[in-house]
């Protein structure tokens, strides 16, 4: 399967998400790690006379960061609303000892506000998708298909 990954704007929350789209059977997936929001468009049935999608869609809530000590990474998207249970969980994990605390974040989203709960989000994450865009151009410089935005935290 062949596709293109690249960022473009998130349609909940206006930031930069993750599009990752597969040209010669239509499939694609979108994810915003900033929000939460979550979209995919898979193939259902594929048969000679008949090509039918599968389209699901979630609406973001926050995302849960968790970086360890040696790197490795967990990103949780929030696609419903939080309890405060789940909430408690959150934090004992963001305060584990092996979790690198500086590299971590709890942020929720809710009625189109970001509340961070814990710790600290890239700077990029503040940035709308123009903002973000006009960066990763200068910084890549510009591609020869401008949707073609590249992909950094």
């Amino acid at each position: 399967m062949a596709s293109n990954i690249y960022a473009t704007k998130c349609p909940c929350c206006g930031r930069s998400a993750i599009e990752d789209y597969y040209y010669k059977t239509g499939e694609q997936y979108t994810i915003c790690i900033r929000c939460g929001y979550n979209y995919s468009k898979t193939i259902k049935k594929w048969t000679t006379d008949c090509l039918e999608y599968k389209e699901e869609e979630n609406e973001g809530n926050g995302v849960v960061v968790l970086e360890e000590k040696g790197g490795n990474r967990k990103k949780i998207l929030l696609d419903s609303v939080v309890t405060d249970e789940q909430l408690e969980d959150y934090k004992t994990s963001f305060w584990a000892e092996n979790i690198n605390q500086e590299k971590s974040y709890v942020v929720l989203f809710k009625d189109g506000v970001f509340t961070v709960f814990l710790g600290y989000p890239p700077e990029n994450f503040y940035l709308s998708f123009e903002d973000y865009r006009e960066k990763m151009f200068a910084k890549y410089g510009y591609p020869d298909y401008d949707f073609m935005v590249p992909i950094e935290e």
